[in-house]
């Protein structure tokens, strides 16, 4: 979509989901070098109030905005995370879904960015029973209509 197609209250499902699995958890804190044993460690998350491994934020930031990317293919870039809020618990298995919100639309004329409008967008996480997961907040710069990401007018 190109930034004129965005309005203010548009909602966007993205779909398929994704299911995310423990090995995706484990090997995501071994990239990231998260050294949180609640993410995977079996028996000691067994003595914390969830009972079992915590899928780590940042796999499940990444795969929400991940399945995004029909929508906001046109990104040139992500400017601000508003905030990153977690809201109920995920664990291996579970499904997620994203679905994104438009909170502000707004051109932008500042130089380079010419190419480009401002869009606000909530980004939500809901698993397989429908709880909302996470909520995430950004600031985007959409690429304009007639405005391509590698065309000679953007170099």
């Amino acid at each position: 979509m190109d930034f004129e197609d965005f309005q203010v209250g548009q909602v966007f499902k993205h779909r398929p989901g994704v299911t995310i699995s423990q090995q995706d958890n484990v090997e995501e804190c071994i990239t990231t070098f998260n050294q949180a044993m609640i993410h995977f460690d079996s028996n000691y998350a067994a003595q914390t109030e969830f009972k079992q491994p915590l899928i780590v934020t940042t796999l499940i930031v990444s795969r929400l905005m991940g399945m995004t990317w029909k929508t906001f293919n046109r990104r040139k870039s992500i400017l601000e995370w508003k905030s990153i809020d977690m809201l109920a618990p995920v664990f291996g298995g579970d499904t997620l879904y994203a679905e994104s919100e438009i909170l502000f639309v707004g051109a932008t004329s500042k130089g380079s960015d010419s190419d480009a409008g401002l869009i606000e967008v909530a980004v939500h996480g809901i698993n397989q029973d429908k709880v909302k997961t996470n909520e995430m907040r950004c600031s985007m710069l959409i690429f304009k209509r007639d405005h391509l990401p590698f065309s000679a007018n953007n170099y």
